[in-house]
């Protein structure tokens, strides 16, 4: 309970230093030119200019690569989100080709192994109301979707949900390999962050399996300030170092700062280790916490 109050008061603290999320402009959604991204969407409109009132000029689909050429003033809202016109440069049919599309219709970071791309952004905003004791609180959340395209065929789709709040203010991802579990390709990490003191990083797993399906796996979270607060987990895998057969390791680590000074006047932390391990079942893709 004291750690939870420590956290919440280091949020609060921090708060003002920083931007909130839930404005027109998302700082996740930034861009620079030259960069490459996936058409996001199962179907994306091409305009030849920022209007969607136009017949579309070209049709995309999940997966094919573009680049970005420039990032226009104009905005539009879809779905809750509002994200800036891009001019984006592609080639269809051995042509090059160059047109404009809404950012909401491409993909955060592109990830790839071989001829497979996983694809993910934010999909909608949706909002839930709750009314308590006379009180009501509308909560605000992403819809997030990570796709997986081969050979431009959608072959899997999974989404979960993330608050609308400064733990969504950047992104990241990654693909790794199997790493020993079993019936399991590859294994792909979405991260949201808002690298910034007392907001969490949060990190959501998922494998892809050699017959084809994308499913999740225990996600984990950091969150801490230097010199106060610090909490983090890690993953070891079956073909890491220390690993156990189709086993998902976590390890915690805490640390929290006291009012204690040692003899040379240094700050006393109180530290805490914890270790979970999650079984996983190659055949039916789902894991499960020991001991439960």
């Amino acid at each position: 309970m004291h750690t939870m109050k420590f956290v919440i008061l280091l949020c609060l603290s921090c708060c003002f230093a920083s931007v909130t999320f839930a404005q027109e402009v998302y700082t996740i959604w930034s861009l620079n030119p030259g960069d490459s991204r996936y058409i996001f969407a199962d179907t994306a409109y091409v305009r030849v200019s920022t209007d969607t009132k136009q017949t579309p000029a070209d049709t995309l689909f999940a997966g094919d690569d573009v680049t970005v050429a420039t990032i226009t003033e104009q905005s539009f809202t879809l779905k809750g989100i509002t994200a800036p016109w891009v001019q984006i440069k592609y080639k269809k049919n051995g042509l090059e080709k160059e047109g404009f599309i809404w950012r909401g219709l491409l993909s955060f970071e592109p990830m790839r192994r071989g001829d497979t791309k996983f694809v993910y952004a934010m999909d909608r905003r949706v909002d839930t109301t709750v009314r308590e004791n006379g009180e009501t609180t509308v909560f605000h959340k992403f819809i997030i979707k990570l796709k997986v395209v081969s050979g431009g065929k959608l072959m899997g789709t999974v989404q979960w949900k993330i608050d609308d709040d400064e733990a969504a203010n950047f992104t990241g991802g990654k693909v790794m390999s199997g790493l020993g579990l079993s019936n399991v390709q590859n294994i792909v990490v979405v991260n949201f962050g808002g690298q910034a003191c007392g907001v969490p990083d949060n990190f959501f797993y998922y494998a892809w399996t050699n017959d084809a399906r994308l499913v999740p796996l225990p996600g984990r979270m950091n969150v801490g300030d230097a010199g106060a607060y610090h909490h983090e987990e890690n993953f070891v895998f079956p073909a890491e170092k220390n690993g156990k057969p189709d086993m998902i390791i976590m390890n915690m680590e805490e640390e929290e700062s006291t009012d204690k000074t040692d003899k040379k006047g240094d700050t006393i932390f109180t530290s805490k280790k914890e270790t979970a391990q999650y079984s996983w079942d190659g055949s039916t893709g789902a894991y499960k916490k020991a001991g439960k």
